[in-house]
């Protein structure tokens, strides 16, 4: 029997509590000021239809659709030993259906399954628990059904289907030295529910003790060679900022929002931790957008915001710097924070937060896209992508794969199968053609749209978060090809979202 994951723990620890260390499954969303911190005891993984021979066939034939067939004649998609939970599912299917039967899910020593249905009825939103906004079926995810319901496990967990699925994948973890309840039908995900549905308000528990800055800035435009630079806060002792919005009092394009950044250095450090353009940072690299994500968002009505916990022990200062020749205008500044730094259980140790961006305009070398590079230990909290053509027959960069490597390992521990499926959407021409922001992915913009030969392209901005980050003991690199096999130039940028040991 293929399995793809090595066990973590014996079946001792497999009993009903809370995890030690790293929260898992729905503990993972209880206190979101715990994002900063960094645990031993947990891993990450991903498991998809990718073509193994290096090729296209990520699931058009169904060579690679399923891990195995078990002795019921039931296709195989997930198996792992636990303590672990799957974070997200995803699959697609041609004409916007799921044409493969049911569905099926076996925990620990079930001989029947814990919980079977329909493929299509899974993601309708009409059976519980799996209902909306943690499901998403191909009219609401572009292309793609998408669930993202955390499923733990205390021993074990398959996932069968009827017949051959074509397109799909899982990301998930895996605990060490953790007590977790494996999930039944009746697991309440009320309180997750609650938290997608208020997006664009603040995730983590409220704090009595926030402080709150709030100002107006003016950003002058660069001159002789030199960027112009606005404080929008200077503290010189212990503290987490909780939140950070602001907004534009002007109509910024998409090239004011490229060449203004955030700029957040911690302890006094001369060199910045995030020095990022604010368009990538609140969720778009083309310019103003719609984005309501659970982290960060962005509207051009309305306020930027981004909700991820940033503490530091000595001081911090923020900034907003304008690189461009143009005025970048005024800005409307709000900056919670509290003066106490983050506490992290142990023996959890505790993160900085960084951003790091990225472009190649154009990469046209044989080789992939690099959207992130760092050393550890440390961890991903999300991602955000730009893609824009450079010329409209250019197309089909689409069918690049996503890739990341971990702690040196000789294999890509992600394998994805194109950036429309690693954003939980599916069909180029479909996923283009109908933006889409959801909790923790989405494609919120795209522009340029030509029909080439029946085929739509045109250029896009995508984010996703992983749920318990991916974390990284020594190194981790995140790359995508563009195009198959690396053959379409393309302009592509990336931001990068991440916790990182000082």
């Amino acid at each position: 029997m293929l399995r793809i994951a090595v066990v973590l723990v014996g079946c001792a620890a497999c009993v009903v509590g809370s995890a030690v260390g790293q929260p898992a499954g729905l503990a993972f969303y209880d206190d979101l000021s715990l994002l900063p911190g960094l645990y031993p005891n947990v891993q990450s993984y991903y498991v998809s239809s990718y073509d193994r021979t290096g090729g296209n066939d990520d699931g058009f034939r169904g060579t690679y659709s399923q891990l195995y067939v078990d002795n019921n004649g039931e296709r195989v998609i997930f198996d792992a030993n636990g303590p672990g939970c799957v974070y997200n599912l995803w699959f697609t299917g041609n004409g916007m259906r799921l044409r493969w039967g049911k569905i099926r899910f076996y925990f620990d020593d079930d001989k029947a399954p814990r919980f079977e249905c329909e493929a299509e009825e899974l993601f309708s939103g009409q059976r519980p628990p799996f209902v909306r906004p943690l499901v998403a079926d191909a009219f609401i995810s572009s292309g793609g059904f998408s669930c993202a319901a955390p499923l733990p496990f205390a021993k074990r967990l398959k996932i069968t289907t009827e017949k051959t699925v074509g397109f799909y994948n899982a990301y998930y973890q895996l605990y060490q030295d953790a007590s977790l309840k494996s999930w039944t039908p009746e697991q309440d995900y009320s309180r997750l529910i609650d938290l997608f549905e208020r997006c664009g308000s603040d995730p983590k528990p409220r704090s009595a003790k926030t402080s709150v800055v709030r100002k107006t800035i003016s950003l002058a435009a660069a001159s002789r060679g030199k960027s112009t630079e606005e404080e929008l806060l200077s503290l010189d002792h212990e503290g987490t900022i909780q939140y950070l919005r602001i907004n534009p009092l002007y109509p910024p394009d998409a090239y004011s929002l490229n060449h203004v950044h955030l700029r957040i250095s911690y302890d006094r450090q001369e060199t910045p931790s995030v020095d990022v353009p604010i368009g990538p940072f609140f969720g778009s690299g083309l310019g103003e957008a719609d984005v309501r994500s659970l982290f960060v968002g962005m509207s051009s009505s309305g306020t930027y915001y981004c909700y991820l916990p940033m503490p530091f022990r000595k001081a911090i200062r923020m900034a907003l710097q304008n690189r461009s020749y143009q005025s970048g205008g005024q800005f409307q500044v709000e900056i919670g924070y509290t003066d106490t730094c983050l506490k992290v259980p142990p023996p959890g140790r505790l993160g900085y937060f960084g951003a790091k961006y990225h472009n190649a305009w154009p990469i046209v070398e044989r080789e992939d896209y690099v959207l992130f590079e760092g050393q550890g230990p440390g961890a991903i909290i999300g991602q955000v992508m730009t893609v824009e053509p450079v010329h409209p027959d250019r197309k089909r960069w689409w069918e690049g794969d996503m890739r990341v490597t971990l702690d040196g390992e000789p294999k890509p521990r992600f394998h994805g199968t194109g950036h429309e499926d690693e954003y939980q959407g599916g069909w180029s021409t479909f996923w283009l053609m109908n933006p889409y922001s959801l909790p923790l992915f989405g494609e919120p913009k795209t522009q340029g749209l030509v029909d080439v030969f029946g085929q739509v392209n045109g250029s896009t901005t995508a984010y996703r978060f992983w749920p318990g980050k991916i974390p990284y003991a020594k190194s981790i690199r995140i790359s995508t090809e563009h195009g198959n096999q690396n053959d379409t130039p393309a302009n592509y940028s990336s931001l990068a979202y991440y916790y990182f040991l000082p």
